[in-house]
């Protein structure tokens, strides 16, 4: 995993305050100009189902959870992120009286998903982080919703329904795409070999339990 990628696994599950994400990078007279947003440790309340930050974010990695994310889109935030700018340009902002804006995508398997920021306020500030920072709020998907995620963007609304359009006019150029896919996944990464053991020390305890139970 790269520092961005670690930085944000560490957050979630370790001691970690905050991590930055780059959104964008952009070169204005020669200077690099590097657009941030912070990934914090933040809350979660029980009792409202409210919060912010990687507390209240790591309720969707719950097996079945509404919202359900992997732990692999969360650890790749922000190359989703730089992705959604490159065409986007922008977050959305939703209200113009207010900070909060949204970063919005959907995958190739066509689960959608919503990033949520706002300015961080109110609650203390988090070295080194300053009150004009924006921080992460909310990350989810669609996955186990009542009802499919229709994006707050209209842009990325229409962006994806010209995308899903040109895919059913052409569906031979549609499979061609995800057998190209297909050919350039990535190998096992360290998150999913790790997965994977976790997988086969689990089995290896369950089949122990499973002979001991079977010699009584």
């Amino acid at each position: 995993m790269d520092k961005e990628k670690r930085g944000i696994f560490n957050v979630t599950f370790n001691q970690k305050k905050t991590t930055p994400i780059k959104t964008d990078i952009e070169i204005i007279e020669d200077v690099i100009i590097d657009y941030l947003v912070h990934y914090i440790k933040g809350w979660h309340n029980v009792r409202r189902d409210k919060g912010r930050g990687a507390e209240h974010i790591k309720l969707h990695l719950e097996k079945g959870s509404e919202g359900e994310i992997t732990i692999e889109e969360l650890v790749n935030l922000g190359n989703s992120i730089r992705e959604y700018m490159k065409i986007f340009k922008e977050p959305y902002l939703e209200d113009v009286s207010k900070d909060g804006k949204v970063f919005e995508w959907e995958n190739e398997r066509g689960v959608r998903f919503r990033v949520a920021t706002d300015k961080l306020k109110g609650e203390g500030l988090i070295p080194p982080l300053s009150p004009s920072d924006e921080i992460i709020i909310t990350f989810y998907s669609d996955r186990n919703l009542k009802e499919r995620m229709t994006f707050k963007n209209p842009r990325v609304e229409q962006y994806y329904a010209n995308i899903n359009k040109n895919e059913k006019s052409n569906p031979q150029d549609s499979d061609m795409e995800a057998m190209k896919k297909d050919n350039t996944k990535p190998k096992t990464s360290a998150l999913e070999h790790f997965r994977n053991k976790h997988k086969e020390h689990k089995q290896n305890i369950d089949s122990t339990k499973h002979t001991r139970r079977n010699r009584q």
